[in-house]
This record gives structure tokens, C-alpha cells and sequence, in this order.
């Protein structure tokens, strides 16, 4: 992310005020499996920043008594 400002180029292609301010953003796109995958590896360091045994099953998080 980051915080610029508008130049004359940018301000006459979109109508906006030179010298105005710029928030630019890099958007990541990922694949559905991807995110299932982001999503487990966060629950778990949750899990165990919380000192829990868990295991994900169907995707939820569950005390591990093994």
C-alpha cells in the first residue's frame, strides 16, 4: 500500500485535481484451495498461541485427545 499524489497525467485521465492524494494497493488473488490451505495454517497457530491440542476436522478446529 501506499500514499502518493495525483500528477497531471492521472488527475486529467480521471478527472481529479492535480496534487491530490493517491492510495495504490496491490490486491493478491488466490485460488480456492489456496485459501482453504491460508485458513487452516492460521487456525492453527491460533490454536496453539492459545496453548490448545486441536486438529481440523471438515475444516472446523476440534481438542485433539489422541
Amino acid at each position: 500500500m501506499g500514499l502518493d499524489t495525483v500528477n497531471a497525467e492521472q488527475a486529467k485521465k480521471y478527472d481529479v485535481k492535480e496534487g491530490s492524494k493517491l492510495i495504490t494497493y496491490d490486491f493478491v488473488l488466490v485460488t480456492d484451495e489456496e485459501a482453504r490451505q491460508l485458513r487452516e495454517e492460521e487456525a492453527m497457530k491460533a490454536m496453539e498461541a492459545l496453548g490448545r491440542r486441536m486438529k481440523l476436522y471438515h475444516g472446523l478446529p476440534v481438542p485433539d485427545v489422541d
